[in-house]
């Protein structure tokens, strides 16, 4: 396997890897590996479940809409600070007597927002408010708030239309949303040097600047993996835990970390554009009895095409403006 390769597995791995040393440095120099099915494991899998990046829609009675804004946005407001998710209330594109409620932020704190609105409009009242999802696809999709763009002043490489280009998978975050590089676009020669650079300048960690207080979404960082150091995208700040959920702007994924580990970016690093796209898969959803894609399949898409090369092609685009693209094998790969 190329050098390239291993860096970009490292990378998409390193949040596993990280929760793996946390929990064996808790174990009290207990080096039993855990039961599969027990109760720690079990409670490990249920809070992975529950960190979970997701978009969840549903339609809501355009009558009622006032209520749920509030006046001057004060409910809104009190939903996105009680349970630290971005509402987002929109048009449909279709129906006028209904409009669409965009709920972004971890699972566990879009349960708790679903639960607010549900208090405001209980059912015996308000039977024609639901919660039934729109779309499968977007509630399956792992990602941060769309309310945090890379500013437009710094160059970020989008996968051109209509033409098929030559890419390599860096990050596998669900079946049917993927990151890659252009690896025949001109920067990309010189993504190895600037990650070398970094890693070097970032090695005394007690000679780098933290980043200024308060941390916003929007910040574009120095984040530390196992692979080594990268340029990324704070898109959730959790200033209770002093916790950020970050994006990687040159191999993509996500990874929750905290915010004193990240550091400034010097403006020299920022010399190539961000090298990773964030896409969807088009026509990739669940099975039809299912919510959502099993660990399992997760995991084989990530075998199966995680380090390749493949030829992509844009279909669309997603309602948040994110590219759907298929990928064929190109000769030689």
């Amino acid at each position: 396997m190329s050098k390239s390769k291993q860096k970009n597995k490292m990378i998409d791995n390193d949040n596993k890897q990280q929760k793996e040393n946390e929990e064996n440095n808790n174990n009290n120099c207990n080096e039993t590996t855990p039961i599969i099915g027990s109760p720690s494991s079990t409670s490990n899998e249920k809070e992975a479940k529950e960190n979970e990046l997701i978009i969840y829609e549903f339609h809501f009675p355009v009558e009622l809409c006032g209520r749920l804004i509030g006046r001057q946005g004060v409910h809104v407001d009190y939903i996105r600070q009680m349970a630290q998710v971005d509402l987002v209330v929109r048009d449909d594109a279709i129906s006028y007597e209904k409009q669409v409620v965009a709920l972004h932020g971890r699972r566990v704190d879009v349960a708790q927002a679903i639960e607010l609105i549900a208090k405001r409009f209980p059912s015996d009242r308000y039977p024609q408010v639901t919660f039934k999802p729109i779309n499968k696809k977007i509630i399956v999709r792992q990602r941060p708030p769309e309310c945090v763009p890379i500013p437009s002043s710094i160059a970020q490489l989008y996968l051109p239309d209509g033409i098929p280009t030559e890419v390599l998978v860096t990050s596998v975050v669900s079946c049917n949303h993927i990151f890659a590089q252009q690896i025949l676009h001109p920067s990309y020669p010189e993504l190895s040097r600037l990650d070398n650079s970094m890693s070097v300048f970032y090695h005394h960690t007690e000679m780098t600047p933290l980043l200024p207080r308060p941390i916003q979404p929007g910040i574009i960082c120095a984040a530390p993996t196992q692979a080594g150091w990268f340029r990324a995208l704070i898109t959730v700040y959790n200033s209770n835990q002093d916790m950020a959920m970050i994006k990687f702007l040159d191999y993509g994924g996500y990874l929750y970390v905290h915010a004193n580990s990240l550091r400034v970016l010097r403006q020299d690093f920022m010399i190539i554009p961000f090298q990773a796209v964030e896409v969807y898969l088009d026509n990739v959803v669940p099975a039809d009895n299912q919510e959502d894609f099993t660990s399992e399949s997760i995991e084989l898409v990530k075998t199966t095409i995680l380090g390749s090369c493949f030829k992509a092609i844009v279909t669309g685009y997603h309602c948040d403006k994110t590219r759907f693209i298929q990928l064929t094998k190109g000769q030689g790969h």
